[in-house]
């Protein structure tokens, strides 16, 4: 009968950590959370060791561009001379007509080395831009994964995102009550199982660009 008694205790107990769970989620029907997606873009580790990762590329970028145009540099310093070599009266017709179409073929190569920067240019560019919006928009769907996660178990009906400005560049959410705010408790779930030593967080408005694009 004491062992039954016991039983029947615990069953009630367990019930009622259910019930518990159950009206905590009830709690929030019809209530509307609220969450700052441009800082937990921000915040999230993968968005910093992302970044870090084009940023690294993108000074690749710029130190090929630099050789690029350096040689271009080089090829009109080595045109300026043929070109006075070949205006110098000092000199024989024969090395000043030589100097002359040295420094045609000169100008040729440095219009080719001019078109071989431009395309670079535009090349690696696109590229590097294409790879910054996948990555931004890979981030953000993962975001909102585990935002929508989140929300359900807490029983949100919906979740609004109060980083956003209207057109006129009021905020489009002027006010929200802490308690309905998430983003503290998401950023942490971002963050579980981060590496230590990671790059600054990113400055505001990276999340929204990427929504944009």
């Amino acid at each position: 009968m004491r062992m039954r008694m016991q039983w029947a205790a615990v069953v009630a107990a367990v019930a009622g950590l259910g019930l518990a769970a159950t009206a905590g989620a009830q709690d929030r029907k019809g209530v509307i959370g609220f969450i700052n997606l441009d800082r937990c873009f921000n915040e999230y580790y993968k968005t910093r060791v992302a970044d870090a990762q084009l940023k690294s590329q993108a000074k690749e970028f710029d130190e090929e561009l630099k050789k690029l145009m350096g040689d271009a540099e080089r090829l009109r310093k080595e045109f300026n001379v043929l070109r006075e070599e070949s205006q110098n009266t000092a000199l024989s017709d024969e090395i000043r007509g030589a100097k002359r179409n040295s420094a045609e073929e000169k100008v040729m190569a440095i219009r080719e080395q001019e078109t071989r920067i431009q395309g670079f240019r535009e090349r690696r560019g696109k590229q590097l831009e294409e790879q910054s919006r996948r990555m931004r928009r890979g981030l953000v769907g993962e975001i909102r994964d585990i935002v929508k996660t989140f929300s359900r178990e807490r029983g949100y009906e919906a979740v609004l995102d109060s980083s956003g400005a209207s057109l006129n560049g009021v905020e489009s959410v002027l006010y929200v009550d802490p308690r309905n705010d998430i983003t503290e408790e998401v950023v942490v779930i971002l963050n579980k199982g981060a590496p230590a030593n990671l790059p600054p967080p990113l400055q505001s408005g990276g999340a929204r660009n990427a929504e944009k694009k």
